[in-house]
């Protein structure tokens, strides 16, 4: 009767040893296209090889992030630029007016670039808090699978006594 509890209990183990490795895979799978989406992002543009090489599970975000992105920046960049006007009017004063509109292009370009970096910190900081749960949840699913290899193994130790227990012994 114990050969089949051990046979049975052994058959459970591996079941979710099975089950926690297909997790462990997937988990895997996740952190390796965040990393993939994080190295498309991290320079705050997204050029046409970045949207080709982006994992399929990351598109969508991708996609969200680039128009999130440009229109918090130009959004950001306008108040700011709106805000900075009297001080640029001054400055410009002494300017030719070919030059007064470069130089509002160029302050205008500025702060649309100082916005877009912090949007990429803000992204950054999402994606890095994203990594370390999976990082602690796959750290989980490894702690799980060696108690089980542990418990397969005190199975397959009872299994054999038992087995020695229940031998024949001819004495001869």
């Amino acid at each position: 009767m114990s050969l089949l509890i051990f046979a049975y209990r052994k058959l459970d183990i591996n079941r979710r040893k099975s089950d926690l490795n297909y997790r462990l895979m997937e988990l895997t799978r996740k952190l390796s296209d965040l990393q993939q989406y994080a190295a498309n992002i991290a320079d705050g543009s997204v050029s046409m090889s970045d949207m080709m090489n982006t994992p399929s599970s990351m598109f969508g975000r991708q996609l969200m992030y680039m128009q999130y992105a440009h229109n918090g920046s130009l959004f950001g960049a306008q108040q700011k630029f709106a805000m900075m006007q009297p001080v640029i009017a001054m400055q410009m004063q002494q300017m030719q007016p070919g030059m007064q509109q470069m130089y509002q292009n160029w302050i205008f370009k500025n702060l649309y670039d100082q916005e877009r970096e912090r949007m990429g910190k803000q992204e950054a900081k999402l994606l890095n808090e994203q990594e370390k749960q999976i990082q602690a949840e796959k750290l989980k699913l490894e702690t799980q699978l060696k108690l089980l290899d542990q418990e397969l193994q005190a199975c397959k130790e009872g299994e054999d006594k038992s087995i020695e227990q229940w031998k024949p012994n001819y004495v001869g």
